[in-house]
């Protein structure tokens, strides 16, 4: 059953897991006397060294890893989670709210044996912030697929008129989707990395004081580790197929407009041509005496810029 801390009160009996979220320096202390193990501090817990992430002092075992909060929202959030396991009790220490945290809260109020001892609340745990894991893996990959179809499946030449001026903006946004997809399974991977080393560190150091069925479940929880490890991997290489694909579509759209300026070009060389040679003051020049010299030259002017695009019409280049 949950029960609040307050400072200067002793433990419950039967405490198996103690959540700190965003404690105070006192909270830190005071918890820390009660199970007579040092708690890092926020700062201790950022640090990116191996040797201060996972290690052992005395009978407790420190287990630092990075977990995702927020992840459906446009701004997803890393934050450290701390796990520290000591021979009666399993602490958790966090500056964020993963929803694996209130997860598993909520699960051990339908199966209390996950609290049967530290051991098992770290398994169980763990178990949800895996299964986290797997499910932004999840929501990465239909985030992936939506992109492909607006990408690939929505062409711009079966679109009318009023809609092809949308493509652009269009695309610039297919590339923000790409650039989120990215940044999230870049934080899940990142994540990811966090939980091997921690539960090979876990394996090593506390395989004397795990049951058989424990260490069944650190292999299960290893293996799954693997297989969501290369899913990410996966997702990743997906998004960076449709950022480079993206980065085409945008490059074709770049090269049509400037073919149709190349065209433009190329269309009204004539006619400028024809108007310059008219324009020059010689004294001989007879049809500027014509009658029908100026209709002639508007002629000439609309024939030489007419015949350029009939030939690029018949070649397909428009």
């Amino acid at each position: 059953m949950e029960q609040p801390f307050v400072i200067g009160d002793p433990l419950p009996d039967g405490t198996v897991w103690i959540d700190l979220l965003r404690p105070s320096e006192a909270e830190r202390a005071a918890v820390g006397a009660l199970t007579g193990c040092d708690l890092p501090t926020r700062e201790e817990m950022r640090e990116i060294e191996a040797s201060s992430q996972l290690y052992v002092e005395g009978e407790a075992v420190y287990l630092t890893t990075t977990v995702i909060a927020r992840a459906d929202t446009p701004h997803p959030e890393q934050g450290e989670l701390t796990f520290v396991l000591t021979p009666r009790h399993m602490i958790t220490l966090r500056y964020t709210e993963p929803r694996s945290v209130a997860t598993f809260a909520a699960r051990t109020g339908r199966q209390p044996e996950l609290l049967a001892s530290a051991e098992d609340a770290l398994l169980g745990i763990l178990d949800a912030v895996i299964d986290r894991v797997a499910d932004v893996l999840e929501l990465i990959g239909g985030r992936i697929d939506t992109l492909s179809t607006r990408i690939f499946d929505e062409s711009l030449d079966a679109r009318p008129a009023a809609g092809r001026a949308k493509k652009p903006a269009e695309l610039q946004d297919v590339l923000r989707g790409i650039g989120r997809a990215g940044d999230l399974t870049h934080k899940v991977r990142d994540s990811l990395a966090g939980l091997d080393r921690l539960v090979a560190f876990l394996t090593s150091v506390a395989a004397g004081r795990l049951s058989k069925e424990q260490k069944v479940a650190l292999k299960t929880l290893t293996r799954d580790l693997r297989s969501l490890n290369e899913h990410a991997g996966f997702l990743a290489h997906e998004a960076n197929f449709l950022l480079d694909a993206t980065l085409g579509l945008i490059n074709i759209e770049q090269n049509n407009i400037i073919k149709i300026f190349s065209v433009v070009a190329v269309a009204f060389l004539p006619p400028t041509l024809i108007a310059s040679a008219y324009g020059m003051n010689f004294e001989f020049m007879p049809e500027l005496h014509w009658q029908y010299g100026y209709p002639m030259a508007v002629a000439l002017m609309v024939l030489s810029g007419l015949l350029p695009l009939w030939y690029f019409k018949r070649r397909g280049w428009l």
